[in-house]
């Protein structure tokens, strides 16, 4: 038997709702304020819990927020009279399961209820599983069966467990150089330290050397206060250093002396502080060449590829696509709530035999779209968005982001969704097109670099 809670202060719909559904079969508990309801809530757990949003003294919104703390896992259903839209929004993500207007209907308060108490029973399935395949796995989430993956993981279990101290990542982008840089951490001597992550390709040139050494009170206009920079944040852990070869010329010399004396001495400060870390860096260029051209200096590159790791395209992983096709779907089901049994034929053979341009990113991109519009118990080709519905499969020169137009479903659609998913795709092709440089690609998608930033960072395409 499922355990309810309702709380409204029209005391006529409380207890018609409390009536009809213990005849339901639901234990109910139903109170007129969050008040009386909250020292209940407190020593007595629910599956689900029926909300009015306007409530004399402790207001929906704010028992919500407490019982969320209480109990994380009970499914609240807010209710109200009033069609406010920031109130909606904000018991969403406060952690609402669903918003209802009234008047309602019986059968539509039982139906929301019902798929609350499942939503939350699956998501318990779903966990329990994940747990199981972690106490499976390594602790990092580095996949891959295939031979060439299979090398790089022995590689970064033995890199990680010697600790060594300066680590490069090379590969295209979307090979999954992070996954690679917090694994090598995490297997370390210095896992229980601090995994710090900075972008160089995202931090404007006069800001850089504050984030990475720190600043002194009054070192400039606006340094109000002092700030530790990002290797001292780091200090017994680890600092990333994703899109290495996007940092100035300037930096560099100054980094490579941070890192030959292990100290770093903060901008307006004059002594020298000492720290402990390891140097993961990360890049999708050729930086061999960028030295050759002046762009890299030469010494700071011998001092970061004394132990270099490779991550290789996922169209030369054979097999691998489909095992991380898996576990993306494994991830956006429960992160979606649908229940999907798996791939179609036509999916599988797609996902096996696609060029993959974006690698590792895409194919997650392309699994979290499929779910949200697969309308079906299983994944099919045209709901990948990768332009095989007529069963030819696209290689690096053919493939055409708007090769299909998604039909209109019955219920309707999220156009402005839809649009951003095709501005994402644009974005990802760019990249591949350009091997990760962000110049090259503002210039190829004619806009300014800042805007290139923002927009990647918009889509989760910033990362490695």
């Amino acid at each position: 038997m499922h355990d309810l809670l309702l709380i409204d202060d029209e005391k006529l719909i409380l207890w018609g709702l409390k009536r009809d559904l213990e005849r339901s079969g639901y234990r109910v508990w139903a109170y007129a304020s969050a008040e009386e309801a909250l020292p209940v809530a407190e020593r007595q757990r629910f599956h689900a819990a029926v909300v009015d949003v306007r409530l004399p003294g402790m207001q929906g919104t704010a028992f919500l927020e407490r019982l969320k703390q209480i109990d994380p896992d009970v499914q609240v259903i807010m209710v109200t009279a009033f069609a406010d839209v920031e109130t909606a929004v904000t018991a969403i993500r406060t952690g609402a399961f669903d918003f209802i207007l009234k008047p309602y209907t019986l059968e539509k308060i039982r139906l929301t209820i019902q798929n609350a108490i499942e939503a939350a029973r699956l998501k318990k399935v779903v966990a329990s599983l994940a747990t199981e395949r972690a106490q499976r796995q390594p602790k990092y989430a580095v996949l891959g069966r295939s031979a060439r993956m299979q090398e790089v993981i022995g590689a970064i279990e033995r890199i990680g467990k010697a600790g060594a101290g300066v680590v490069l990542l090379g590969g295209e982008s979307g090979t999954g150089k992070g996954l690679a840089a917090n694994a090598l951490h995490q297997i370390g001597p210095r896992a229980s330290g601090p995994f710090i992550e900075i972008n160089c390709g995202a931090i404007p040139e006069n800001l850089f050397e504050s984030e990475l050494f720190g600043h002194e009170k009054g070192a400039f206009t606006g340094a109000d206060e002092m700030k530790k920079g990002l290797m001292e944040v780091a200090d017994g852990g680890t600092l990333f250093l994703d899109e290495v070869g996007e940092m100035p010329l300037p930096i560099q010399t100054k980094f490579l002396k941070a890192l030959e004396e292990q100290t770093v001495r903060r901008v307006g400060g004059s002594r020298p502080i000492q720290v402990d870390l390891n140097i993961i860096a990360a890049t999708n260029r050729d930086l061999s060449q960028a030295v050759r051209d002046g762009a890299f200096r030469e010494d700071l590159f011998y001092r970061l590829n004394v132990v270099p790791i490779f991550l290789p395209p996922l169209r030369e992983r054979q097999g691998d696509a489909m095992l991380l096709a898996g576990h993306f779907l494994e991830v956006y089901s429960a992160k979606y709530k649908r229940t999907l049994s798996g791939f179609a034929d036509g999916a599988r053979q797609l996902i096996s035999t696609y060029h993959w341009p974006g690698n590792i990113r895409e194919l997650k991109n392309s699994i979290e779209r499929a779910v949200i519009l697969e309308p079906g118990d299983q994944i099919t080709a045209p709901s990948l968005g990768l332009g095989a519905q007529n069963g030819t499969v696209p290689g690096p020169a053919s493939h055409t982001i708007l090769q299909e137009v998604v039909p209109i479903p019955e219920g309707g659609m999220d156009l402005q969704g839809h649009l951003e998913e095709i501005e994402r795709r644009y974005l990802e092709d760019a990249l591949a097109k350009c091997k990760g440089n962000q110049s090259q690609t503002a210039k190829l998608l004619g806009m300014t670099r800042d805007i290139l930033r923002y927009r990647l960072k918009k889509y989760g395409l910033a990362d490695s």
